[in-house]
Order: C-alpha cells, then sequence, then structure tokens
C-alpha cells in the first residue's frame, strides 16, 4: 500500500549539545547519588512504619481500653454478657398520641 505523500524529514542539528560526559567519573557520580537516594528512601520508609505502627498501637490500646471501661459498666448493671437488649423501629409506624 502506497500513498502519494513523501515521508517525514528527519530533524537534524547542526550543533551536537552534549549536556554530561559518558566517562567513567559521571557513570560513578550517577551510580553514588542513585545509591544515596534508595538508602534514604529505605531509611524513610523505616521510620514512616515505625512511627504508623507506634500511632496504630496507641489508638488500638485506647480502643481497648475505652471498651474494658463500657463492659465494666454493663456488669454493674447485671449484664452477664449474654443478652442483647433490641427495640424494633420501623419509620414508617404511626403512633397514637392522646392527649
Amino acid at each position: 500500500m502506497q500513498n502519494d505523500r513523501p515521508p517525514p524529514q528527519r530533524v537534524t542539528y547542526e550543533k551536537e549539545i552534549r549536556i554530561v560526559g559518558s566517562g567513567w567519573f559521571s557513570r560513578l557520580l550517577a551510580g553514588v547519588i542513585g545509591v544515596v537516594v534508595l538508602v534514604g528512601a529505605a531509611l524513610l520508609s523505616l521510620v514512616l512504619l515505625a512511627v504508623l505502627l507506634g500511632v496504630g498501637t496507641v489508638v488500638a490500646g485506647y480502643l481497648w481500653w475505652k471498651i474494658r471501661a463500657l463492659r465494666r459498666h454493663a456488669r454493674e448493671f447485671g449484664d452477664d454478657g449474654r443478652t442483647v437488649d433490641v427495640e424494633v423501629v420501623h419509620k414508617n409506624e404511626r403512633q397514637d398520641r392522646t392527649d
């Protein structure tokens, strides 16, 4: 299948721009920077993990303490932990009001 359009021309530059050389020093520098970034990321993740674990422990301890107090309060009223009081209230139920 051929079309009548000419192929796109390549863009060429008159001057070759070279920002960083590909010598041994630049490769060594790139390797050292890469290792430093990876080690820094690993340390940051360990610190964040420790902080989140500490916060999670505090929150879990707080919730446990509050639930413990609620259970103690329920036992004072004779709750043996096996019964549940439930009252069903229907939204559309009419209530007879006698004044």
